[in-house]
């Protein structure tokens, strides 16, 4: 592993960009549950990860905010 950074969403640790070697790959690797379906995949860059996770994240939010309690 060449670097290692962390993906946080207000506030919530949710998983971790994986760069294998320098100039290569970087994958996700989801620590949160709703972020699971994104686990392995290869992202062009770390903020390209934050945008998705984000993206993500927040719709899982926002759709258990709305369902009836």
């Amino acid at each position: 592993m060449f670097k290692s950074e962390i993906v946080e969403i207000d506030g919530v640790f949710v998983g971790v960009v994986i760069q294998s070697r320098r100039g290569g790959a970087r994958v996700f690797r989801a620590i949160h549950e709703w972020l699971r379906p994104l686990n392995g995949q290869i992202m062009s860059s770390l903020q390209e990860a934050r945008q998705i996770a984000a993206g993500l994240f927040r719709s899982r939010r926002v759709g258990l905010a709305a369902t009836p309690a």
